[in-house]
């Protein structure tokens, strides 16, 4: 009866501290970023003073073979001196651009803006494109239509 009593004793507190240590670290926040996508490390901040003046618009999936970031903001901008130097930045906080922005949602159309904010890398890059474009995710912190 007595060795029934101490393997219970010893079995009780073994599921005690595996308990225990689940509780503690198999359900810890992990803090560490991801790697890509919105909330990434910042790599690069666009800053308020440059001026940055790019072209937005509304990527809507038309071909059923194309919906990459499709039904999504997209901010064009291409560099002054390089008319190959494209960057297209998906826009991360959308919710910043409602009310605001909703026309081109309809309409289609592409709208000249003046913008900031903070650049994250994707997780997925387009299959096809030329060495002188860049992908990125956007977190806007400032927008304008010009």
């Amino acid at each position: 009866m007595k060795k029934l009593y101490n393997r219970m004793k010893v079995a009780y507190t073994v599921i005690c501290c595996l308990g225990f240590t689940i509780l503690f670290n198999g359900c810890k926040d992990d803090d560490t970023p991801p790697d890509c996508g919105c909330e990434s490390e910042t790599r690069t901040t666009i800053p308020e003073s440059v001026n940055l003046i790019g072209q937005i618009a509304y990527k809507t999936q038309i071909d059923p073979q194309d919906d990459y970031y499709s039904n999504t903001f997209w901010i064009g901008y291409t560099e002054q001196n390089c008319s190959n130097c494209i960057h297209h930045m998906i826009v991360c906080n959308e919710d910043f651009l409602r009310n605001e922005f909703d026309d081109i949602i309809v309409s289609g159309e592409v709208v000249e803006v003046k913008f900031s904010g903070n650049l994250k890398k994707i997780c997925e890059l387009p299959v096809a494109f030329l060495a002188d474009e860049t992908f990125e995710s956007i977190k806007l912190t400032s927008i304008e239509r010009q």
